[in-house]
Order: structure tokens, then C-alpha cells, then sequence
């Protein structure tokens, strides 16, 4: 009997083994962010336009603003300290066996704030094709299905602000040119379905696909996963160049803001260049068919997922932190019923402090992780250039130096001689 278990877990062994091509050889293609200026397919290479794998100054600036307004809400959708913050994902097999393994990683994460609430609302089989189109007998099922999870996690629609998505579709031996353009188009709709379901969603991180190097099924093999990530980045740019299909902020509003979160491939066991952790080894990171993640694989994408999420400047606001974040958003509005103004916000150079005639007493800067970075009182004794403020009366106004900070969001909390104390959310450029 031991000797028959035996064998078949060797026959079994043996199958995984095989199932996987782990002697493929190169697929060729060169890992989009690793092209710079370089070209495929007539395509110039990097995640962003130009070569250029950083974000464009004013969509950054966008995600900066969009991320700021991220709060905790009521089931309603109304801002309530008490409130939650959810982080939904969105896509097929590959993007819930990711979910699943980066969700207990990330509330284990000392950092992550307790009110963000993450749910896995992708689902197996369900692909860009399926989720996009009403007409598609799985298309209920599916936004049926995610919303039930949330409902299961004690979150609502309302509450969603935040999504990961990593989509592709089965490729069967198609076109890939066609596989591409079909994508593109088919994202684009899923961005307006996640609008209009999850009217306060704000933001969405698009995954590209890891390697399908290896891979023996025809769901997704190459080169239809390298051209994904090609989709991606072409979805991302035509928002950035003001498709209206693609509108994020305003009355007219269809879309959440779109960024790369994170770009995956690369081919198989070679490393990226541009970043050398990201490579897909055989047949440890991937299940038989070589085209799903195996455990390991899984593990590693929720690793980066986790990096990502806890240093991007787009989403350390929300995702860590230890309560709500402001509801007062970035405006100039005065707040708790003092004079005291912070300005301009967004800032580039510097900071202005106002507060008419009432001395100010301390500033104080703190960076996402409610680390205080600066404090400083603007009196004669500090208003020397080296001390980064300075108090042009001594009363009440002064300004900060921020060029040297890095862009991003901070907290600048300041007091008046009365002991009037505000906190504002200010952003920098």
C-alpha cells in the first residue's frame, strides 16, 4: 500500500514536472520598462510616454490630489471618522490567487492602517471579456459575486476607493494584434463599470501579467502576456492625453485615476533590468499548466504588491496610518473655526502660513507615517535660512521651505498664541 501512495505521488510529481516547459527558451521580448526609447512593434518602449519610465508631473500631481481625497466613509458613502476605507481587487484567476495571498500579508503589516479594509472580488475564468460586456451570460455572476464579498467583509460599495486590477483574456491562438486591441478597448469599459458600480472609487492600479515563458495551456502563453502589459500602457497614456472615455475628476467624471501597480513581466528566469527582483523561476513560481501562479509565485507578487503599496506616493496617504484620513481633502478652506490659512496647495518652493494677527507659535511637519520631520518655532532665533522657516512680522504669518522635500503628501500642523491648532494635508510637487 505505502509502496502504491509512493508511486503515484512520484507519477504525479513526475506530471507537474513535465507539464511545465521549463526548458522553453527566450521568448525575445524585452521587458517594456527595461526598452527606454527603443521600440516594439512601432511602440516606444517605457511604462510612461517618451521612453520615460516616471509618471508625467501633472498625472502624478493628479494621483497626489486623488489620493488625498480618500476618507473613511459610512455604508453610505459619507465621511465618518468611524468609517472604513476599502481596497477592492478586480480580474481573473491569476489576479484572486495573488489577492488571497497578498491580503494576509498586508494586515499583518505593523503599518497598514486598521481602517483599510481589503477584499478579493477577483474571481477564476474572469476575464476582461466577461466583466466588460452585460450582453456575456458571466458578466451578472461576476459583479454579483464581488458584490456578495463585500457585503461577507462588512464593507459596501459606497465604502470602495481603491482598486488593483490585473485582467487579460484566453488567447486560444489569435491574433495578438487583435488580442491587443479587443484589451484595450475592453479595459477602458471596465474602468466605466468600476465607476459607475463604486461611485467614490478614486484610484486604480493596473497590474501587467508575470511570465508566461513556460506556460502549456493556451489560456494566456506568449506572447499574448508581454502583450498585455503593452495594453496596459496604452489604456494608462490615452487617460493621461485626455481621452474623455477616461475622465477622472469633474461633473463628467467615468473613470477612476489610472497608474501602473506594477508591471510584472519579464521573460521567465531573467531578471528585469530595471528592477532585478521581478523574475518568474521554473517550476517554482508557477502551478503545472506554467501559466498560473503556484504558492510561491503568488507570495512573490504579493511582496512587491505590499512595497508598492507602503512607499508609492499615491497611496501611502491611505494605505498606511493608524485612523482616518483627513475629510477636509487639499482645498484652502479654513478649519476649526480659525484663521489660520496654508498655502498654496499643491506647493512647489514654498509653503505660506497666514493667521492675521494672531502669533504663530510652532510649526510642525510630519510625512505620512506621522513622522515628524520638522518642528519649528518662527521667532527671531529660527528665522534664519538655515532653519527652513521663516516669519516675515514674527506674528502671524511665516513660510516654509519645502524644495527639498520629496514630492508627496505631509501634514503641517501649526498653533497660535491662543492655542488654536489645525493640521492641514498639503501636497508637494
Amino acid at each position: 500500500m505505502k509502496k502504491s501512495i509512493l508511486l503515484s505521488a512520484m507519477i504525479s510529481l513526475s506530471s507537474y514536472l513535465i507539464a511545465q516547459n521549463c526548458s522553453a527558451p527566450t521568448s525575445g521580448f524585452t521587458p517594456i520598462n527595461d526598452l527606454g526609447t527603443g521600440n516594439f512593434n512601432g511602440w516606444t518602449g517605457g511604462l510612461y510616454a517618451g521612453g520615460s519610465n516616471s509618471m508625467p508631473t501633472a498625472h502624478f500631481q493628479a494621483g497626489l490630489s486623488m489620493a488625498s481625497q480618500v476618507q473613511c466613509l459610512d455604508t453610505t458613502g459619507n465621511p465618518d471618522p468611524n468609517g472604513k476605507m476599502v481596497w477592492l481587487s478586480i480580474g481573473m484567476s491569476n489576479c484572486t490567487q495573488e489577492t488571497q495571498q497578498f491580503i494576509p500579508v498586508a494586515n499583518a503589516y505593523p503599518a497598514k492602517n486598521p481602517n483599510l479594509i481589503l477584499v478579493d472580488g477577483a474571481q477564476g475564468g474572469q476575464t476582461a471579456s466577461i466583466i466588460s460586456t452585460p450582453s456575456n451570460s458571466g458578466y451578472a455572476n461576476f459583479w454579483n459575486t464581488v458584490g456578495t464579498r463585500l457585503n461577507n467583509a462588512g464593507v459596501t460599495s459606497a465604502q470602495v476607493q481603491v482598486i488593483w486590477l490585473k485582467e487579460a483574456n484566453v488567447a486560444a491562438g489569435g491574433n495578438v494584434q487583435t488580442y491587443y486591441d479587443s484589451l484595450v478597448v475592453q479595459f477602458k469599459r471596465i474602468a466605466n463599470e468600476l465607476k459607475q458600480r463604486f461611485p467614490n472609487v478614486k484610484l486604480c492600479y493596473v497590474a501587467s501579467r508575470i511570465s508566461a515563458r513556460y506556460a502549456t495551456s493556451t489560456l494566456n502563453p506568449e506572447p499574448y502576456s508581454y502583450w498585455t502589459g503593452w495594453a496596459v500602457k496604452k489604456v494608462i497614456e490615452d487617460q493621461i492625453n485626455g481621452d474623455l472615455q477616461l475622465q477622472y475628476s469633474g461633473i463628467n467624471a467615468n473613470a477612476p485615476w489610472l497608474s501602473w501597480g506594477i508591471y510584472m513581466w519579464s521573460d521567465g528566469s531573467t531578471p528585469q533590468t530595471t528592477n532585478p527582483n521581478v523574475f518568474w523561476n521554473c517550476p517554482a513560481d508557477f502551478n503545472a499548466d506554467g501559466t498560473h501562479p503556484s504558492t510561491t509565485g503568488a507570495q512573490k507578487v504579493a511582496t512587491f504588491l505590499l512595497n508598492f503599496f507602503s512607499t508609492d506616493s499615491t497611496s501611502t496617504p491611505w494605505f498606511l496610518g493608524t485612523g482616518c484620513p483627513s475629510t477636509t481633502g487639499i482645498n484652502n478652506d479654513v478649519v476649526n473655526e480659525n484663521s489660520i490659512l496654508v498655502f498654496p496647495n499643491p506647493a512647489e518652493r514654498e509653503l505660506i502660513i497666514d493667521n492675521g494677527e494672531l502669533k504663530i507659535e510652532s510649526v510642525e511637519v510630519f510625512d505620512v507615517l506621522g513622522q515628524k520631520i520638522k518642528d519649528l518655532t518662527p521667532s527671531p532665533r529660527l528665522a534664519s535660512p538655515s532653519s527652513g522657516v521663516t516669519s516675515p512680522s514674527g506674528e502671524g504669518s511665516a513660510s516654509i521651505d519645502v524644495s527639498k522635500f520629496a514630492p508627496g503628501i505631509y501634514f503641517v500642523t501649526v498653533t497660535d498664541e491662543k492655542k488654536n491648532k489645525v493640521t492641514r494635508k498639503v501636497v508637494k510637487m
